[in-house]
This record gives C-alpha cells, structure tokens and sequence, in this order.
C-alpha cells in the first residue's frame, strides 16, 4: 500500500488559518482515493497552528508528500522538503500551485516532480508511474479538466471540530448569525477575468474561464456537509460565486435555496441586477462580498478591472435594498492612484454606506501582469521577499506594512506615490473605518 501525506502548511501569516479549509488537499486526495481504493492510503497532514521548527514532529513517514505551494508559504513549504529529505530520504515529492508554476525550474531543484495544471488527471498519472518506477518531472494537463467528472470534495481528513465551527455566517446588524455552525466551499473553478493584479497567465493557459459545477452536484455535496457535520451555513469562496448567464444562476441558486441552508459569498458588481439580488434573496444568501478595489476610475481601468465606479454604487444599493448585506473590497496603492486618494476613497465610502470594508494594501503576486510587465505599471522595483507581504491590520498588535514595489516618480498617469505616501493613506483610512464602524472584524 503506497502512503501518500498531502502537507497543509502553518499558514502563520494568517490571523485564523482555520477560517478557510484546504479545498484543493481535500478535492485531490478524495480523487485518488476513489481511483485507487485501497491501493493507497491517502492522509491529510495538517501543520496549521503549529511553529515551523516543530513542524517535523508531526509529519508522518509517507512514500509519497504532495504540496500545493503559494507565495506567501513557499519558503517554508521549501524547508519542510528539506526537513523531510532528511528525516525520510527515500520518499518523494511532488508539488503544484501558482508559486511552482511560475518558478518551475527553481521548483525542480527542491521537488521531485511537478503539477502545472488542474490536478486531479495528472496526479492519478504521477501516483501510476510512481508504482511503476517511471515518474516523470513534469506533469501538464493541457485541456481543461470537467469537474462534473470527478466527485465533489470529502473531508473525513479533518476532524469534525476542524470542518464544521461557528462565526463564519457573522453579521453586522442581525444576531443570532455568528452561532450557525458552518463551513466554507468552493463550487467552481478559474475566473473569466484577467484583472492585472490578480491573473496569472502561466495558470489561465491550462485553465481558461470559469467552470461550474452542476446544479445537482452543488445540491449534493451541500446535503452531505448537512448529514455529516450539521452545516447549516457556508461561506461560498468562489471567486464569483453566481454564474453570469442569468439562466444557469436561476438554476445554480435554486439548487442552493432547495438545501434550506444560509450562505454569503462574492461577487463582480457588474453582475448585480434587481433579478439577481431577489434571485440571492431568496437563495438563503445573508452576505455579499464585492470587489470594488479602487474608488478612482483611472485605477480601476489600470488593472483592467473593467468595472465603472457608478457600477459598484448601484451594487452596493442593490444589496442593501434586499437586505443582504455588503461588504465591500479596497485596495490602496494600485497603479493610477490620485494623491488624494484618502478623500475620494473615504468620499465613496460614505455616499454608499456598506456594511463592512476590508482595506487591503497593493501586494506584487508573481505571474500576474503588474509582475511580468513592471514598467507597464510605472513599477521602477520590485522586492521579492515574499514573507513580508501579508498584512492583518488590527489583527497583530504592531503591524507596520512594508510594500514589496515602489513606484517611479513620473508615472504613465503622472507622479508616482511615494511608498510612504502609500502607507500612509492605507493607514490612516484603516482608522478611519475602525473609528466609523466599517471594520476591520
């Protein structure tokens, strides 16, 4: 029987990391367990919570580790190989994720093979060439797979405590909402949208678009989550969580509304119609999340997020007209920025009046186009000390965010701000909303 560990990281960066689940560790190992039954005994390890020095005590001997790698944990995803080469230097390793598929040759110096595309055929691969002794260094699915192919998720490779927990249905104004016990899921995969600081060309060659699942499979996996943990709230992590084609969102929602269950998710504010909003009403969705990112239009159209601000306004209307609270995504330092930012930002903030703003500061993700193509962006530097771009204002006591960029003086919109400048307004807005009631939570 070959023993194959799924690694879960520390996830340290992360004021909670039990707030999200690992849903790709828990859609891969449930892949392989139905192809390969009782040939394998497939095991998730979990690390979260523990210090990165200790993490070696509790790493099982396996045959075979897989990792699932992002930026922002790829360093000690990189000391944990090395950790377990030592400890257990017959096993293999194979790896995945955006980070690897970015750094592939630098990836190939630390991991046996590599996944640069949807995981689930080109694990089932690598697992029948392991036991055939030809394991390959590369493994590239180059169609896109179909997720109705494949079962939804299981997570029997976690405790019950670690699955289903209370305060993720939280509301601002209603109670009652954070006792739900719940849990998060994901019912698609890929975004048809290539803003520039998020998309990632190397991911979208395999990938392209937005892939659902069917409406019975959503109505499924949702009825097992209730009979097995007693969900009765989840927290859809979609990056768009409704379907576009107003059809299939009928069909998608009216699967959810059959569960009885409550939900939040997130969601484009240009997808966001009078039908729409009745459509979630009446779905059992509480929360929406929308991307709004910048309250000027010359950054907006910067990262090529193809919103309008009168667009985000109308959502936010939208939203809180059904009784459905919104909750609203910012980010300052994008490219384009004004230097008066700190006003207009705030300016929106109070004409539309949401429940909640989650301010972010501009991060460099590599891959995405703000990366690969810097002087495009006004961008004269970039630092690559990855750890240092996770900021939880108010979540730590002293946090003092450091950008990972600056800007160049004269810039394609006109001056460049300083980082400074950019610390500044991201702090002094975070403040602002703390002071006002708009968060942090």
């Amino acid at each position: 029987m070959l023993r194959i560990g799924f690694i879960l990281p520390s996830s340290e960066y992360l004021y909670d990391p039990f707030r999200g689940d690992p849903h790709t560790h828990f859609q891969i190992l449930t892949v392989l367990e139905q192809h390969f039954e009782n040939a394998i005994k497939a095991s998730l390890i979990d690390l979260r919570g523990i210090k990165k020095e200790f993490s070696i005590y509790h790493i099982p001997e396996c045959d075979v580790y897989l990792y699932s790698v992002y930026t922002l944990d790829s360093s000690e995803q990189f000391a944990i190989v090395k950790k377990i080469r030592e400890q257990y230097p017959k096993s293999i390793h194979i790896a995945g994720g955006p980070h690897i598929t970015v750094y592939q040759e630098d990836a190939l110096k630390i991991f046996d093979s590599l996944i640069l595309s949807d995981g689930e055929y080109s694990i089932i691969q690598a697992v029948e060439d392991i036991i055939k002794s030809s394991l390959k260094k590369i493994y590239e699915q180059k169609v896109p797979v179909d997720i109705n192919k494949f079962p939804f998720p299981r997570k029997h490779y976690l405790p019950k405590s670690a699955i289903a927990r209370k305060g993720l249905m939280t509301l601002k104004n209603k109670t009652g909402y954070d006792q739900i016990l719940g849990t998060t899921v994901i019912f698609s995969r890929g975004c048809p949208f290539a803003c520039s600081f998020c998309a990632m060309p190397q991911m979208r060659q395999y990938a392209p678009g937005q892939r659902y699942r069917k409406p019975e499979l959503i109505e499924e996996e949702i009825e097992y989550l209730k009979k097995y943990y007693n969900i009765r709230g989840l927290n859809v992590l979609d990056e768009i969580a409704i379907p576009y084609n107003i059809t299939a969102a009928r069909e998608h929602l009216k699967a959810i509304q059959r569960t009885n269950i409550k939900w939040r998710g997130q969601c484009r504010v240009d997808s966001l119609t009078p039908e729409m909003a009745q459509l979630l009403k009446d779905s059992g969705c509480i929360a929406m999340g929308l991307g709004v990112e910048s309250a000027s239009q010359v950054s907006l159209d910067y990262i090529n997020k193809k919103i309008t601000i009168e667009q985000a306004k109308n959502a936010i209307r939208l939203l809180k007209k059904y009784d459905i609270e919104a909750r609203i995504y910012m980010i300052i330092g994008l490219p384009g920025e004004p230097e008066n930012i700190f006003d207009i930002s705030w300016e929106f903030i109070q004409e539309t009046d949401p429940d909640w703003v989650y301010l972010s500061i501009f991060t460099m993700r590599p891959g995405t186009e703000v990366f690969n193509n810097p002087k495009k962006f006004g961008i004269k530097e970039i630092k690559t000390d990855w750890d240092k771009t996770m900021h939880m204002y108010g979540r730590y006591t002293k946090e003092i965010p450091t950008l990972s960029f600056e800007y160049e003086e004269n810039a394609p919109w006109g001056k460049g701000l300083s980082s400074e400048n950019i610390i500044k307004n991201y702090m002094t807005l975070q403040e602002k909303l703390k002071a006002n009631g708009f968060g942090p939570i």
